[in-house]
Formats: C-alpha cells, structure tokens, sequence
C-alpha cells in the first residue's frame, strides 16, 4: 500500500531464456495464444510456465445473438403491455362490457406470467 511520496517502480524484467521451436510448435503456441484472452505473449508463457496456468476465453456468436434478439422482444412486449395498460386506464371501464373486461383481464395476467418467466431465464442466462 503506497501512503504517497515516490511511486514504487515497476518489477523489471531483464533476464531472458532463449527457447527453440519446431513449426508445430511454433504454430500450436500462436493459436493457443489467439485463443487465449491474454494481451502478449510472454504474460501468456510466464503464466504457462511459472504459475501452471492458461485461461481461453470462447464466445458462441450465435447464442449471443440470439439471446440479444431475445431481450429486445421481451423489451417490445413489456413496452406494448405498458401501452396497453396506459389506454385501458385512460378508457373507463364502463366502455368495456363484462366479458370483454374478464377476456382483457385473464390476457394480461397471461403475459404477465409469460413475461416474467422470459426475464428469469434471461437472468439466469446472463448470471451464468
């Protein structure tokens, strides 16, 4: 913990080992670096070698798509449900006859309950 004054210096690295590789090799270590999510090489290679470690980091495009695809019709709903709503209150219920207010009423408890189980999935997806 620095309490001010002058900065500590940064851990210097001077000392290099020189390793030789086949084109295999060579070409196994630069894909295992283009999968990894590491910014150079040697951070890579030191983690490798000295802390027995490698972290890859893998996207799949195609659930990540559709997952934003998904969020953005949940968002539609939820939009035309609040719309929804807005105009039921600014019409009086008096304009509606009873069935037609029982129909309205069973609809919207319906895509509540949809509604609500898309967000939990999406909660869970994402938390995961």
């Amino acid at each position: 913990m620095n309490k001010g004054g002058r900065p500590e210096k940064e851990l210097k690295r001077s000392n290099n080992k020189k390793v030789m590789l086949s084109d295999d090799e060579y070409k196994k270590l630069n894909e295992l670096f283009e999968k990894s999510d590491y910014t150079n090489m040697n951070s890579m290679i030191r983690d490798i070698l000295l802390n027995k470690q490698y972290r890859i980091i893998t996207f799949d495009n195609d659930a990540r798509i559709k997952k934003g695809i998904l969020i953005e019709e949940v968002r539609r709903i939820g939009n035309n449900f609040n719309q929804l709503i807005k105009s039921f209150h600014q019409k009086k219920l008096d304009y509606f006859t009873k069935t037609e207010i029982s129909y309205l009423i069973k609809n919207i408890n319906d895509i509540k309950q949809i509604y609500s189980k898309i967000e939990e999935c999406i909660r869970s997806d994402s938390s995961k």
